[in-house]
């Protein structure tokens, strides 16, 4: 939300789109748990609130982009409705001194 308030003229918005087995996240993980990720979990996300699966999660990101409403600063749900975000995430302190610290972080990366 920092970057709505820097740059006005340009729309910016998050998406939370919900769990999202089978994505590949975790791959590193062993056998069993890959396994469960891959196969069972796929099955079980449509029907657990706050889950999602990779068709639907496209579906809303793409619901989102080309949302012509011209609202920025909005957190979307994995429903595409908008939602608030933690209290931490609507700190507008909090946001700068992420922004801060990643943008000095990211100072000292050779390019």
């Amino acid at each position: 939300m920092v970057f709505v308030r820097e740059t006005p003229r340009l729309r910016f918005n998050a998406l939370e789109p919900g769990f999202t087995p089978n994505t590949g996240l975790g791959r590193e993980a062993n056998a069993f748990l890959r396994f469960l990720a891959n196969y069972l979990l796929p099955l079980l996300a449509p029907h657990i609130k706050y889950w999602s699966t990779p068709k639907k999660a496209s579906r809303v990101s793409a619901e989102v982009l080309i949302n012509t409403s011209g609202q920025t600063g909005i957190y979307y749900d994995e429903n595409a409705h908008p939602m608030l975000g933690s209290s931490l995430v609507r700190d507008t302190e909090f946001q700068d001194r992420v922004v801060a610290e990643t943008r000095a972080l990211l100072s000292t990366i050779q390019a």
